[in-house]
């Protein structure tokens, strides 16, 4: 039951706190014409003021949007060529593996399978190191001789 009558006593404090005729908490009116139009002057300028500022702002903002639209449109038109040039290199990835495939079958048509003869005889020269020298002098150093 308190709670019933301290909830009714606020509601009627506070009813008679919104109601100014009650309550009286509104400032007077000013009577004086020359301090309200000072007060509309300071209002104007300060306005004035105020939409500057935000002119600038807007000014500064509508560049930023432009900018960042050219930049999209350059992003795009990369993006455009990065796809191109994915695709090229994918074309030049095939063409490649085609060309191996083609050198392979052509390696392995020219060359066929060695002997064991001829295995071992290129094994056997190979593996010779000492160079071969000549019992017959060459031509050119019989010439110089000769003279």
């Amino acid at each position: 039951m308190r709670v019933a009558y301290t909830t009714a006593l606020v509601l009627a404090l506070s009813a008679a706190a919104a109601v100014p005729a009650f309550a009286q908490t509104a400032a007077p009116a000013p009577t004086d014409p020359s301090t309200a139009s000072v007060d509309f002057d300071a209002l104007r300028a300060s306005l004035t003021t105020t939409n500057k500022g935000l002119n600038a702002d807007l000014a500064t903002q509508r560049a930023i949007v432009k900018k960042n639209q050219d930049l999209l449109k350059e992003a795009q038109k990369l993006d455009a060529d990065n796809k191109k040039m994915l695709a090229e290199k994918q074309k030049l990835i095939q063409q490649n593996a085609d060309l191996e495939k083609q050198r392979a079958a052509l390696a392995s048509a020219q060359a066929p399978a060695p002997s064991a003869a001829q295995t071992t005889a290129a094994v056997n020269t190979s593996s010779n190191t000492t160079p071969s020298v000549s019992a017959a002098p060459s031509s050119s150093a019989t010439t110089v001789a000769a003279r």
